[in-house]
């Protein structure tokens, strides 16, 4: 039977590959995604604290610390292609739009199909990158701080032990259980 408290693990990653790999264990684990939360963007932060964030020690242990929802890098690669195709057909279908509103013929319509094509999804992959490198400067800013935070929901003691051993098997360091703030 679950424990009566919400209680989960926190640790802090000395890097994004040992992170993520104790992020693939615990959800092959029996965790779920909505078990894991990571510090938000220092924005979010700064917005919620009114000041930026200096210790992430401190802010593991911090009830009021903002979180944001752990994605998957396959879920961002799927993303970035997602929104490539999107600005891809976009700039296909303008194109096309452009060449026949203005009275060009087929072949025209179908170069300019292709240049439009290729500079939207170009521009999707870099929009991409650009998310990849934000993303990349965060986990950066943590480190600075302290390291990469994550905290692990429990369900009960046994899920709260599985936890600290996975996070402490993949180097976490800061490791510990404590009472959850409620969900909302």
């Amino acid at each position: 039977m679950p424990d009566a408290l919400a209680r989960e693990v926190v640790g802090l990653f000395p890097d994004p590959r040992t992170m993520e790999a104790a992020v693939q264990e615990l959800l092959s684990s029996g965790f779920d995604h909505g078990d894991l939360s990571l510090l938000a963007t220092e924005g979010v932060v700064r917005e919620q604290l009114g000041h930026r964030l200096d210790d992430s020690v401190a802010a593991a242990d911090d009830p009021d610390s903002p979180r944001r929802g752990w994605v998957a890098p396959e879920t961002r690669t799927e993303g970035r292609g997602a929104l490539g195709s999107a600005l891809g057909y976009l700039g296909a279908v303008t194109a096309l739009g452009l060449v026949f509103a203005t009275g060009g013929g087929a072949a025209v319509a179908v170069g300019a199909a292709l240049l439009g094509a290729g500079a939207g999804a170009g521009a999707g992959f870099g929009l991409g990158r650009l998310f990849d490198r934000r993303l990349a400067d965060e986990f950066e800013r943590q480190l600075e701080t302290g390291g990469i935070l994550i905290w692990v929901r429990c369900r009960d003691t046994a899920a709260e032990a599985r936890a600290v051993s996975v996070l402490t098997g993949h180097g976490a360091h800061h490791v510990h259980p404590f009472e959850a703030p409620p969900a909302t």
